[in-house]
């Protein structure tokens, strides 16, 4: 319990960047919503720019998460100037979304292949994306399960330890579940919250006013148990005190 109210400690202590971050988020989750509406000719120069403003948001977000997360490591507490976030962010930049497409590609294939598995023994007559929003969570939450490991600690390597992605793999077996029951506690909260928010009913076509309000609110809880996660996170392994050499193989415990 010290951990998480240690982490809930920095949040506090840098409330503006928490806002910052959170703010971007939901304004890149609600400029996604625009890509559900109903197409029509005069809304395609619209949604051009809609697509790139919406990524422009998404590399903004990213930058500044993982400087937040860097400084979070070297100086926890102390506030920091967005232009900080973003040169310290972008040094991790490509490494992270590099990480991110394998995750998202392995994470799919594994959610789709557990429900292979289970229409095997349970008859399902509709395909995976058929499914309804709650059935599809509770795959993509079996299939999180399982990578849970390299999903909590690598990225938090690759931020404290400034490694590659694939050493980071290699020095995967030095961080334990087991020693991170704080982390793991954060974890699962942040997957029963996923949970029940997939049985909220949200149109597939056209969003209406009151789904865009409790799609904001959705994203602002959700990120914040993001953030407390990844802080938490990068608090162990700095806890760790391991060292990683790029001339040297795999990491190694300071004496």
């Amino acid at each position: 319990m010290n951990d998480i109210k240690k982490t809930l400690l920095i949040l506090k202590a840098r409330l503006p960047e928490v806002i910052l971050l959170v703010g971007l988020n939901v304004l890149v989750v609600l400029s996604s919503l625009l890509f559900r509406e109903e197409n029509s000719e005069p809304m395609v120069t619209y949604s051009f720019f809609s697509v790139i403003i919406s990524l422009l948001f998404t590399i903004g977000l990213i930058n500044l998460r993982l400087g937040f997360l860097r400084t979070v490591y070297l100086e926890e507490e102390k506030q920091q100037l967005p232009s900080v976030l973003l040169k310290t962010g972008k040094h991790f930049f490509w490494r992270i979304v590099y990480l991110g497409l394998l995750y998202v590609i392995v994470y799919l294939a594994l959610a789709w292949f557990i429900f292979s598995i289970t229409k095997q023994v349970i008859p399902i007559s509709k395909g995976f994306f058929e499914t309804a929003p709650w059935v599809r969570q509770l795959f993509f939450i079996l299939a999180m399960l399982t990578l849970v490991k390299p999903f909590l600690f690598i990225p938090a390597m690759i931020i404290v330890l400034d490694c590659g992605i694939f050493q980071s793999f290699r020095l995967l077996r030095q961080c334990h579940l087991r020693d991170s029951k704080p982390l793991v506690m954060l974890f699962f909260v942040q997957m029963a919250f996923t949970f029940l928010w997939s049985f909220l009913p949200i149109s597939d076509d056209k969003v209406v006013m009151s789904e865009y309000v409790f799609i904001s609110a959705g994203s602002i809880i959700g990120y914040f148990l993001s953030l407390a996660i990844a802080i938490s996170a990068i608090r162990f392994v700095g806890s760790l005190n391991l060292i990683y050499d790029a001339g040297i193989e795999p990491l190694m415990p300071k004496n």
